[in-house]
């Protein structure tokens, strides 16, 4: 399968109201391994906020942090998620309104136009750029992928994409005081593991973008 779906140019509408306009049903396949957890190597099994099982049509997210070493020739899991729609929007409306209409001003305004590369056989063509600045993932030190999932099916819309780390950076500094709160409060919650990984988590990199 391959296709390309097109960003449309709205300025009223929030990005989760683009990525359900894009959504289209019949693009779908089998989850692709870059997505899968790295700890098990196999499909992400369960919301890290809810627990839910992520099986039959069950929605989620899934986003994955990594960062580049280039001497090494490299790349490493800074952190990785999976999380039901349901607490997506949960997490999402803790958030000020103010970081919320900051940041879906910023996605229309940088994605308008945009057009989605979809192959099932060839992720490339989704994650090979940032959505929001086009800079390669190969240029970046760190970037952001993300992707919508069904029960063990990955839909095909807006998603796949990857951010990266200068639009990350752009986005941290639209994070009022409150939001900033809550990212740490999440940080803690949900990433507590030795103190040398935990340090390489910035919670401003853990917004469900």
């Amino acid at each position: 399968m391959g296709c390309h779906i097109y960003m449309p140019h709205r300025r009223s509408a929030s990005k989760w109201d683009i990525w359900l306009y894009l959504n289209v049903e019949n693009f779908e396949s089998e989850i692709n391994p870059r997505f899968y957890n790295s700890d098990t190597d196999t499909p992400f099994t369960n919301c890290m906020t809810c627990n839910v099982l992520l099986t039959d049509n069950q929605e989620y997210m899934i986003e994955k942090a990594m960062r580049r070493v280039p001497n090494l020739g490299v790349e490493e899991v800074i952190f990785e998620y999976a999380m039901c729609m349901s607490c997506a929007e949960d997490f999402r409306e803790r958030m000020s309104k103010s970081s919320i209409e900051k940041i879906e001003a910023y996605f229309v305004e940088k994605s308008s136009g945009y057009v989605q590369m979809i192959d099932e056989n060839n992720l490339s063509l989704s994650l090979d750029n940032c959505i929001l600045t086009k800079k390669a993932k190969d240029e970046c030190s760190e970037y952001v992928m993300n992707a919508h999932c069904r029960g063990d099916k990955m839909l095909y819309s807006a998603f796949p994409y990857m951010i990266s780390d200068d639009a990350m950076d752009e986005i941290s500094e639209m994070l009022s005081a409150e939001t900033l709160d809550e990212l740490d409060d999440f940080k803690s919650k949900h990433f507590n593991g030795p103190p040398e990984i935990t340090e390489l988590i910035n919670p401003k990199r853990l917004i469900p973008i």
